[in-house]
């Protein structure tokens, strides 16, 4: 929103958060399937169905942007202010990992479209920033997408592609991004008034890190399992003992689709299973692997389910909508 004149952008691009955790699932269950005896299918399927959402979904938000009654310059800079914009450069990188083994070309299209896009618009909105003044109600956790997030989706990436040094390069971006901001926010979650509970499911996007790091670092490394992979995974279960504790907390208003905040973090802890589970350490880290995996991917499936129960119940809500007007005409 405006805060000078209170005006509100009409496209939303927060829904793209949805295809961000599902290609990220996909290329955990396809590297899955180079590891171990599993049905490459699963991971391809997963991969091909997120293409087509995100395609829908990208084409849906460029409408609304075209449509928009603000006008469409006004719009894009309504939407430059909102940290979720991050996301088209992310699922566009991840995208390009998804086509690599079938047209490299293209992929390596969107690969560049990706980082760079992430790139510049982390370099608008953040220095913006800087200036100072940052309203209060911009401290959420949506504030690590363009920096954190972005350059650790960048890694992963790279890595995929065998860029293993850029790689290391921005998941170096990443890595001091998410430190500079974490004792920060912290201190905000801590001494500021209690999140709106609208807000409270961006929490998820608190647990990514350290998977989402620990998936970027393992990308560039050959998913080699080593002490920097095991001090992330360390404060990444830290983090989840606080959130299972925050979950009554969080979903105080119900199922919404900002849940999916969570799936990032949901699908690279399932990455990062499917690596300690085939890792030389002692059977602990593997049984660790197998939870990682069994609780990411059902997390996941159940963040599916309920966006199908919320599409479903909003299209009922709005047959009883059109249908009672002329049930009431009809009494009369």
């Amino acid at each position: 929103m405006d805060m000078e004149t209170g005006v509100k952008p009409q496209a939303s691009v927060s829904t793209l958060s949805m295809t961000l955790g599902l290609f990220a699932l996909g290329i955990a269950w396809r590297n899955a399937a180079k590891m171990f005896s599993i049905p490459p299918a699963i991971g391809e399927t997963i991969l091909l169905l997120t293409g087509c959402l995100w395609l829908f979904l990208l084409s849906r938000y460029i409408h609304q942007i075209l449509s928009s009654s603000n006008g469409v310059s006004r719009e894009l800079l309504l939407q430059l202010q909102n940290p979720f914009l991050t996301l088209i450069p992310i699922t566009t990188g991840l995208a390009s990992v998804a086509l690599h083994p079938y047209a490299s070309l293209p992929a390596h299209i969107l690969l560049f479209i990706g980082v760079a896009g992430q790139l510049l618009f982390s370099s608008y909105h953040v220095s913006e920033q800087w200036h100072g003044n940052t309203p209060s109600e911009m401290e959420t956790p949506a504030m690590y997408m363009p920096t954190v997030g972005a350059n650790f989706a960048s890694a992963i990436a790279l890595g995929a592609f065998g860029y293993s040094h850029w790689g290391y390069v921005f998941f170096g971006a990443g890595f001091l991004s998410w430190m500079s901001l974490e004792a920060t926010y912290l201190y905000h979650l801590r001494s500021s008034e209690p999140l709106h509970p609208e807000q409270r499911p961006l929490l998820g996007i608190q647990l990514a890190p350290a998977f989402v790091g620990s998936s970027a670092y393992l990308s560039c490394n050959g998913g080699q399992i080593d002490m920097v992979v095991l001090g992330l995974i360390g404060y990444g279960l830290l983090n989840l003992f606080f959130m299972v504790r925050l979950m009554t907390w969080v979903l105080r208003l119900g199922l919404s689709m900002s849940l999916w905040a969570f799936s990032f973090a949901m699908a690279s802890m399932v990455n990062v299973g499917f690596r300690l589970s085939c890792t030389a350490l002692d059977d602990s880290f593997t049984l660790l692997g197998h939870l990682f995996v069994v609780l990411g991917t059902t997390v996941i499936a159940l963040l599916i389910g309920e966006t199908l129960l919320l599409v479903i119940t909003s299209k009922k809500k709005k047959s009883r909508m059109v249908c009672t007007p002329s049930i009431g005409h009809g009494k009369k």
